[in-house]
């Protein structure tokens, strides 16, 4: 038979004292208690191995002890890195986290979010992959304290990173190498993210007198079956046929970045000599490609972490600033970028090898 759960008028019983004195004990207030009857509680306490019925302490306060994380997809490191910032904060304050994968679905950003609505979360960090304000509507409605990653919204505070700079930086780097003939391979899922760090393409290019040609830029797109792989080494393989060809990709992260990489060398292309590379993210497994992938950090963890602290002040119902804007972190050069040696500004020729 299963033993049976001791209760607080079990400890009032053994300590002595009234089951109120126990909840004044054990929850710090609101009224004093005198500090022989409380170690005679805490011995009870631990004599009978008493655990507070958390469920109950929650709906009386108010309060589920419980925060919601909707991401993009765990399957890109970087809203790993993110979870764990999150999860430093919010474990040291007792928060018990409910992280949910949307997988690159769009639909999902508002299921997970009347989830939450429904679970009672005490409050939410929303990282949309589409159009954010309807879900966040749903959360704010919901009477749900909600933070949002990556986009600027009026309807609740949120956490950036200053993608026009980034992509600016990168863009700015691939220059300084004597690169003309820029491409950019974009994220379409992230598709805000992804525009502000072509406007910060784009303002590089102008800075340096260097016409933009529509024909460099393309969007990862995911194919009929939704495989984002599959989208992204089509958006290479277009990059890649304009000609005059061009002799440097940014990417809008270093997945992309590896998939170009990868498309390059099925073409016989030679990385860094023929085509520089440059992605964002520093990924750990760009750092294992051969040769290594330059790239522009992406702070994941601090966001997670500011973010987080964020929502808390939230929560305790504290005003918070609208933006927090994170900087740039300067370019990571490996070995995927080099100056450029193809001896025109007009591009590169096409260049025909067997794949190594």
């Amino acid at each position: 038979m299963k033993a049976k759960r001791p209760t607080r008028d079990d400890v009032a019983a053994l300590a002595g004292v009234s089951s109120a004195v126990v909840s004044y004990v054990l929850n710090d207030g609101p009224r004093p208690v005198a500090e022989e009857k409380r170690e005679r509680v805490l011995r009870a306490v631990d004599t009978l191995g008493y655990r507070p019925n958390d469920i109950a302490r929650s709906l009386a306060g108010q309060r589920t002890g419980s925060v919601g994380v909707i991401a993009p997809t765990l399957a890109n490191p970087v809203w790993a890195r993110f979870s764990m910032g999150v999860t430093d904060v919010l474990s040291n304050a007792d928060y018990l986290l409910m992280v949910c994968d949307v997988e690159g679905d769009a639909h999902l950003d508002a299921r997970y979010a009347q989830m939450m609505v429904a679970k009672r979360v005490d409050g939410c960090l929303l990282a949309p992959t589409a159009a954010a304000e309807p879900t966040v509507k749903i959360l704010v409605d919901g009477g749900v304290p909600t933070v949002v990653i990556e986009h600027d919204l009026q309807c609740a505070p949120s956490v950036l990173l200053d993608a026009e700079a980034t992509g600016r930086l990168a863009t700015e780097y691939l220059i300084g190498l004597g690169h003309r003939r820029i491409a950019i391979l974009r994220e379409q899922r992230t598709s805000l993210d992804s525009w502000r760090r072509y406007h910060g393409y784009e303002q590089a290019l102008r800075n340096a007198g260097i016409e933009i040609d529509p024909r460099l830029v393309a969007d990862a797109v995911p194919s009929i079956d939704g495989s984002v792989v599959a989208g992204s080494l089509a958006a290479a393989e277009s990059l890649l046929d304009v000609q005059p060809r061009p002799t440097a990709v940014f990417a809008h992260n270093d997945l992309l970045a590896i998939a170009v990489m990868h498309v390059a060398r099925t073409r016989g292309l030679r990385i860094p000599e023929d085509l520089s590379v440059v992605g964002v993210d520093d990924i750990e497994a760009g750092r294992f490609m051969d040769p290594p992938l330059t790239t522009a950090p992406f702070p994941a963890q601090e966001l997670g972490q500011v973010a987080a602290e964020k929502l808390l002040r939230l929560i305790e119902g504290e005003q918070v600033e609208r933006v927090t804007t994170l900087p740039a972190a300067p370019i990571i050069a490996r070995g995927s970028a080099t100056t450029l040696t193809v001896p025109n500004d007009e591009g590169a020729e096409p260049i025909h090898r067997e794949p190594t």
